[in-house]
């Protein structure tokens, strides 16, 4: 009769230690693994030394076999390092997407950040998988929301869940604990069209350019040392509101994606900006593909956008500052602007009289004058580089005009 095999991920009986000529005693156990069975062994000054040495072995023990064995004692952190490690080999995550993943994992180490920011290290990263129970979940979700950190909390459920998915795949758990938190609610937005951002456009204009100039503006002082101020901010404000383009397609633009020589001028829009870290310092990287397959496009400029992209070509020319991958919009070291110092000089020059406004108001801006203009969602959806279903649900943002049912309701309120 032969023996029935021992299951995989399991260990035999530990032997009693063994004396040695050296005097310490040796403990061994069996570990039966996907790829067939090994032998462990730990030495000890004493029988039970040894034992002891042995059992603490086979707790940590972790089979090397495509990936680090999921127990039920398996810290949550270690599985979100084993998620990264998933996705890395998942062609359909971009760089951009797993660093979006790891921002929200680990606590950044730049000292520029702030340590106590909430991330799932410093949270829940401690817990075992069995301590991870839905309650568990629900109160660190609920606890982010109350912070008003909503946005976070939906990225952290979105992370927990791919965690918490592997522990199931590996048999550390029976159900996925994401499964049973509260959903969070959905907050009705206001109902009303954005008929005042559509009307701040031309007094923002004229503000950013009287900041520019270094005067004083509401909720900001006229400038008195320092760096001058940048006007490559009334330039890339004016081709976004000529084009609708996202901020990280706009500082990824090329100078040879451009053509203010053609009869009709325009500009390509083939990559972005996305961030990276972990190489050396990190930074921000030009990926020379856009966001979305939608998002490819060619883009005829209107006339306040052409003068501020040749101003813009015609100072870089004059400042000859460098410039090595020929980057429309590039910082003073010739690297991709950052983002996130843009969004420091932006704050700075709307004041406290457009507090209101962000890159996205006048992105969403120019797809909803499109769609008015035109009563064409498609259309500006194609101006956007979205589908038309994304446009219609987060840019196109006024009041649809009704059928015209006049005669219908005079006749009804009249009796005729």
């Amino acid at each position: 009769m032969s023996r029935l095999p021992k299951p995989i991920g399991t260990f035999g009986k530990p032997t009693e230690p063994k004396k040695q000529k050296n005097g310490t005693f040796r403990a061994t156990v069996r570990y039966y693994g996907a790829t067939g069975a090994k032998q462990i062994a730990r030495f000890g000054d004493s029988a039970d030394d040894a034992r002891n040495k042995l059992a603490e072995a086979m707790r940590d023990y972790q089979e090397v076999h495509g990936g680090a064995r999921i127990t039920r004692n398996t810290k949550l952190i270690d599985l979100a390092a084993e998620l990264l490690a998933e996705l890395a080999n998942d062609d359909s995550y971009t760089e951009g997407n797993i660093e979006d993943y790891r921002r929200e994992i680990y606590v950044s180490t730049d000292k520029r950040a702030n340590p106590k920011t909430i991330k799932i290290e410093n949270s829940v990263g401690h817990l075992q998988v069995w301590q991870a129970t839905t309650g568990e979940l629900d109160r660190h979700l609920k606890r982010l929301v109350a912070l008003k950190l909503r946005r976070k909390a939906k990225q952290h459920k979105i992370i927990l869940r791919a965690m918490m998915a592997i522990a199931v795949r590996h048999g550390a758990l029976e159900t996925n604990p994401i499964d049973g938190v509260a959903p969070f609610t959905r907050r009705k937005n206001q109902a009303r069209g954005k008929v005042k951002d559509q009307r701040a456009l031309p007094a923002f204009r004229a503000q950013v350019r009287t900041w520019a100039r270094g005067e004083a503006i509401p909720g900001t002082p006229a400038y008195r040392s320092g760096p001058k101020r940048d006007w490559t901010l009334v330039w890339v404000i004016d081709v976004i509101t000529g084009t609708g383009m996202r901020p990280h397609e706009t500082f990824a633009l090329l100078l040879d994606e451009v053509d203010m020589s053609a009869p009709d001028p325009y500009l390509d829009v083939t990559g972005t900006l996305i961030e990276v870290r972990g190489k050396g310092r990190g930074g921000w990287e030009r990926k020379p593909v856009p966001k979305t397959d939608n998002s490819w496009r060619r883009v005829l400029l209107p006339p306040h956008s052409v003068e501020a992209i040749t101003d813009t070509v015609a100072d870089l020319e004059a400042s000859g500052r460098p410039n090595p991958m020929r980057l429309l919009f590039p910082s003073r070291v010739g690297t991709p602007r950052s983002p996130t110092n843009f969004g420091r000089i932006w704050r700075a020059a709307r004041g406290t009289e457009f507090e209101w406004v962000t890159p996205r108001t006048f992105r969403r801006g120019a797809g909803t004058e499109v769609d008015h203009a035109y009563d064409d969602p498609r259309r500006a959806a194609r101006q956007l580089g979205n589908t038309e279903a994304v446009a219609r649900k987060h840019y196109i943002d006024i009041p649809e005009t009704v059928p015209d049912n006049r005669d219908v309701l005079e006749r009804w309120a009249r009796g005729s």
